[in-house]
Parts: structure tokens; C-alpha cells; sequence
């Protein structure tokens, strides 16, 4: 089996760790440490335990694991400070929580993303946080979520989701690779230094194929300036790739965001917290964007951000009170757009809003709008492509799926994908196929609950009882409050299943109430 966290990939046949094409030398020990973790990359893996699997229970010291574990960091550029790969859980043990994909020999070529020869493709990689101090992570991420972001509204432009490209955050990588893998012609890259009311920023356009350097550049600027700096890099940018287009088609971003720098900075930070999967990240993000609100009430992103954490707080089962949390959401996404009608976020936070409280037909025109808006958000694709599928349009679900996947190979919320394909799989009857696409829903890292709901009554269908127990177990730890009286509601509004859902839950030992 080939592991791959990109640039690395681990080769449990061959045992070999590779950066790119080259073989990275480490210890037998170390290599199985490292195999270890991933493969059980699912849970924490106390130090008990990987004694046990590594030196076979053979006693060995703290200090002697400690190291082996510092090896493993440094062969794939981790540390112990930064923990983007093998993190540490205090008295507990340690997980490999690296961006994975796996796949064996005959398949690796043919997965391959190759480059894209249509409208000019682009990837803008994580900048680097050069300051310093790690409470500036938030400012260079949000510096290259707004080039991202500009650059999507650009219609010209094929542009590679922030959720994939942030998979390369901390890593050193090598841009041609990094253009191969994710199928782009172009790649841009930077650093951002903030000291005191100063910033600077560099950044670089890289021509993926041939490797040479097109564009660089470097702005020192006061922070009241660094929206328009934003804006003059995009510009460049667009004017670099397609000169003869730039003068007529360029589009300039010009979304409504606050002067008031302190409501920005809430703003990042709270879209730092969003995205990470800590049990407190979600409510931290959702105070933060509240702050930026009340910092500057125009500030039409923040409540976006706000329907987003809320949208999250449903889905991730978190909410106490769901029918509230949902309500409070649509108001933050029409907050957003009674200030700017041309936020693609608060429009898809409203689509996937309408689709919990079992309004397929209006969230379904609030995903076309935000598509009409930046066809290459890849997060409105997938909220399609899942209503497609819950109302029954088999073949435009699987359209849509396949763009958003195309838009964000390495998207994090992937396994939402997965179970989107499943429900269109059932509507055709290919339980069968299904199946094979729920196990893949649930084997990802970043999964909860509703995936294994499908998963359940799939099994069920094909009458294995028993791993639709084993399952069915998962499922009451994910969402313990789940009965066969409430599940209608976390199954959205695809009824035309609804009996097979609840028929299978039933038999696997979902209580009745």
C-alpha cells in the first residue's frame, strides 16, 4: 500500500519514504513508527500501545520513544512545535493527522491529475508567515485567502479551492510537482512579514510546466493600505497570465470589507478557527466573526462566517437547540447579502441552510446563485451536487460532484462528496455501489455522523447484519442522541428513502426513542 501526504508518500511494500521521486533514509524503527501512526491515523495511539506494535513490548525509555517520534517529525518536515503531521495529545499519545490519500501501484498514474490545457488554471499555496510569531498565522492565511478569493470571481480563471491548497501549509514543496499533482499551469507563492502598523508582502508566479519564474514582486506598505495591496496583486496577476484579455475581461474584486483593521483581523481569526476540526474551533470562530460584526456592522463576509459556523454546529451535531441554530443562520447569510448580493459564501451557507430545514427547490436556487457568483467555488458545487442527489436528478448530481472534486481534488469536506454519491447510487439502485461509496465516506478523517446513517441502512439492505452493528455502534457514539424519532430530521428530506433509512437503523439497534 502507497501512502501519500504530499510532497511524502510511504510505501509499506517497499518500505520506502519518499519526498517527491527521492528516497528519504530513516531507521527501521522510525519507518515503522511512522506506518503505525497511519494506519491508525482514525484515533490517538497511546505509548503503551506503540510499544507494543513497534518493539514488539520489548521495555524501552521515555526518552527513546520520544526520539524515534522526533525522527518521524523531521523526516516529514514536522516539528514539534507546528505538529501539522504527527501531533501530540498530552498524557494521551499521538495521531498522524496529515492530509492522506492511499492507493496502490496500478493505480497511482491513473489518478494522476493532469495539467489543465482549457481556461488558465492556478493554484495559490498557503504564505508563509515570515513574522516571527505564530499568533500572525491568521493574517499571511487570510492574505492568501483573499487572493484566492478574487482570483475565483475572475471568470477567465480555473482556480484550485482554498481547502486543497492549504493542505500545503507548512510543507516545502517543489512547484512543478505541486502543478502535476493538482493539474494547474500556473502556481502562485509569497510570504508575508508584519511587523508593528507595517507589512510586507512578496510574492511570485511560477509557470508550473517549465518551472521558471513569469512574475514577482514586493510591496511594503502601512496595514491601512493592505487591502489595496490585495487588490494590485490580483491585477498583476491576471495582467501576467492573460495580457491580451486583462484590458476588456478583467474583473476586479472589489467585495465590501471594513477599513477598520481590527474587524478584519477578527475576521481571519475567526476563519482560522472554522476550519479546523477541534471540538471548541467551531464556537471560538463563530464569537469572532460575531466581534467583526460588531466592530463594523457592514462587514457582509463576517455574517457569512456566521452562517457558516452555524451551519456547522447542525451538522457536526453540536447545536442545542438544531431549529434554532438553523433560523440564526439564515438570518447571518441575509444579513450578508442585504450588504453585498454578490457574496457567493452567504449564498451557499443559505443553500445548504434551506436543504436541512427540507427546502430542497429554494436551496438549490440559492447553490445556482452562488455558482453564478464564482463558478469556481468548490464548496457551492458539492452543496449542488448533494441536493441533486437528495432530489432525485441522478445524473446532474454526478455531474456537479465531479466538478467539485475536479475544482478541490484534496478538499477536506470530500467525504461529503462520497455520500452524495452514495444517495444518487441508491436512487438507481446499485446498493452494491453505494456501499462502496459510504465506506469511503466514513473512512475519512474529517466524517460524522450522517454518512454512517446511509451506511447503516445500506448494509442493512444488503443483509450484513452484522458490520451494520459494528457500524451501527459508531453511529450512536457520533450523534448519541440519535432515535428512530428524531432521525427524519438529520436525514434532510430524502423521503423517498425515508423507510429503508429507518427500517435499517431499527434492525442494527437504533432505539425508538
Amino acid at each position: 500500500m502507497i501512502y501519500r501526504f504530499l510532497p511524502f508518500s510511504l510505501d509499506t511494500d517497499s518500505l520506502e519514504l519518499r519526498q517527491d521521486d527521492e528516497v528519504i533514509a530513516v531507521e527501521p524503527q522510525v519507518f515503522s513508527l511512522l506506518a503505525y501512526l497511519i494506519e491508525n491515523r482514525d484515533r490517538v495511539i497511546g505509548k503503551d500501545e506503540l510499544i507494543e506494535a513497534v518493539w514488539e513490548g520489548r521495555a524501552i525509555s521515555d526518552g527513546a520513544l520520544n526520539s524515534r517520534i522526533n525522527a518521524a517529525r523531521r523526516a516529514v518536515g514536522d516539528t514539534g512545535s507546528a505538529q501539522a503531521v504527527i501531533k501530540t495529545f498530552t498524557r494521551r499519545g499521538f495521531r498522524f493527522i496529515g492530509d492522506l490519500t492511499e492507493g496502490n501501484r496500478r493505480d497511482s498514474q491513473a489518478n494522476s491529475p493532469v495539467l489543465q490545457t482549457g481556461n488558465p488554471s492556478i493554484a495559490v499555496l498557503p504564505f508563509e508567515n515570515m513574522s516571527g510569531d505564530p499568533e500572525q498565522e491568521y493574517f499571511s492565511d487570510g492574505i492568501s485567502e483573499d487572493i484566492i478569493t478574487a482570483l475565483s470571481r475572475i471568470r477567465q480563471f480555473f482556480v484550485i479551492a482554498r481547502n486543497t491548497t492549504f493542505t500545503y501549509k507548512g510543507q516545502a514543496v517543489d512547484v512543478q510537482s505541486v502543478a502535476r499533482e493538482l493539474g494547474v499551469r500556473y502556481v502562485l507563492e509569497g510570504s508575508v512579514r508584519k511587523s508593528a502598523n507595517r507589512v510586507r508582502i512578496s510574492a511570485q508566479l511560477i509557470d508550473g510546466e517549465a518551472g521558471n519564474q513569469i512574475w514577482a514582486d514586493r510591496y511594503d506598505r502601512e496595514l491601512e493600505d493592505i487591502f489595496a495591496v490585495q487588490d494590485e496583486i490580483t491585477n498583476t496577476v491576471v495582467t501576467a497570465i492573460e495580457p491580451e484579455l486583462s484590458r476588456a475581461e478583467q474583473i476586479r474584486a472589489r467585495r465590501k470589507r471594513p477599513d477598520d483593521l481590527d474587524a478584519w483581523d477578527c475576521y481571519q481569526r475567526a476563519l482560522w478557527h472554522v476550519w479546523r476540526p477541534g471540538p471548541d474551533d467551531n464556537e471560538e470562530a463563530k464569537q469572532m466573526f460575531s466581534r467583526a460584526t460588531a466592530i463594523d456592522p457592514n462587514f457582509a463576509a463576517a455574517y457569512a462566517g456566521i452562517a457558516i459556523a452555524h451551519l456547522r454546529s447542525v451538522t457536526l451535531a453540536q447545536a442545542p437547540d438544531r431549529e434554532l441554530a438553523i433560523q440564526d443562520g439564515i438570518k447571518a447569510a441575509r444579513n450578508a447579502l442585504a450588504i453585498d448580493d454578490q457574496d457567493s459564501v452567504a449564498y451557499a451557507a443559505l443553500s445548504c441552510l434551506d436543504m436541512l430545514r427540507g427546502d430542497l427547490e429554494t436551496a438549490i436556487e440559492a447553490a445556482d446563485r452562488a455558482i453564478d457568483i464564482n463558478p469556481s467555488y468548490a464548496f457551492a458545487r458539492l452543496s449542488r451536487g448533494v441536493q441533486y442527489a437528495r432530489s432525485g436528478r441522478v445524473e446532474e448530481a454526478f455531474a456537479e460532484l465531479d466538478e467539485a472534486e475536479r475544482l478541490s481534488p484534496r478538499d477536506p469536506a470530500q467525504w461529503i462528496l462520497y455520500d452524495g454519491r452514495a444517495i444518487a447510487c441508491m436512487d438507481r439502485g446499485e446498493f452494491d455501489i453505494a456501499l462502496s461509496w459510504t465506506r469511503k465516506a466514513i473512512q475519512h478523517p474529517n466524517a460524522h455522523g450522517t454518512p454512517y446513517i446511509h451506511h447503516v441502512a445500506i448494509l442493512i439492505k444488503l443483509g450484513l447484519l452484522e458490520e451494520a452493528q459494528k457500524a451501527c455502534a459508531e453511529l450512536m457514539r457520533l450523534m448519541p442522541g440519535l432515535t428512530l424519532e428524531n432521525a427524519p430530521q438529520h436525514l434532510a428530506v430524502v423521503q423517498r428513502h425515508l423507510n429503508l433509512y429507518l427500517d435499517g437503523l431499527r434492525k442494527a439497534g437504533v432505539p425508538e426513542k
